[in-house]
């Protein structure tokens, strides 16, 4: 099985949301296995954003324009467009579950992926250079989540998906330095 991880096209140090949960929650669901079953607030990740102000840009245009957005804070790491969610929602069903977000207290066409499987995968990592290990047992097909490290993985039928919906969404494939 290869693994892949998910990349925006847009330049992320630059364009990124992050959340608005004081209390961690938010963090907590999305990091920790444990945590899954945390329910969100009225079902929806406040999220903000700075980025369209600084550097000039129309949310709306750079909205239509990808469809994965990173988002640095708050432990949710990808956002969704609208058109990804409803390309994916049911086919990813089990797997990924995805909670609207707000921005400003309005909605808007993002939503956060929640990783619903995980296990233990990466052994060690410097940088993006995965050690991996068990990789090679896992019940999945789309999607799953390093249970201590928190770091997202896609397999090959989800890059099949991005490219059938004709997604603008880069997944990077990880090589399997060792296993154990």
């Amino acid at each position: 099985m290869n693994l892949y991880t998910l990349f925006s096209f847009h330049e992320k140090e630059d364009y990124y949301f992050s959340v608005i949960d004081k209390q961690g929650i938010i963090f907590n669901k999305f990091q920790l296995p444990g945590y899954r079953d945390t329910p969100v607030r009225n079902n929806c990740i406040p999220i903000k954003e700075e980025f369209s102000e600084e550097h000039h840009l129309n949310l709306d245009d750079f909205l239509h324009q990808y469809d994965l957005y990173t988002c640095y804070t708050g432990g949710v790491g990808d956002l969704f467009s609208e058109k990804a969610v409803l390309a994916l929602r049911e086919e990813l069903r089990g797997e990924v579950e995805f909670i609207p977000c707000m921005l400003k207290g309005r909605p808007v066409p993002v939503y956060a992926a929640l990783f619903l499987k995980s296990a233990p995968l990466v052994k060690d990592f410097n940088g993006m250079g995965f050690t991996f290990e068990h990789w090679n047992t896992l019940d999945i097909k789309y999607a799953v989540q390093d249970e201590n490290k928190g770091i997202k993985f896609v397999t090959r039928a989800f890059t099949e998906l991005v490219k059938k919906h004709r997604l603008i969404i880069e997944c990077r494939l990880q090589t399997n330095e060792h296993t154990s």
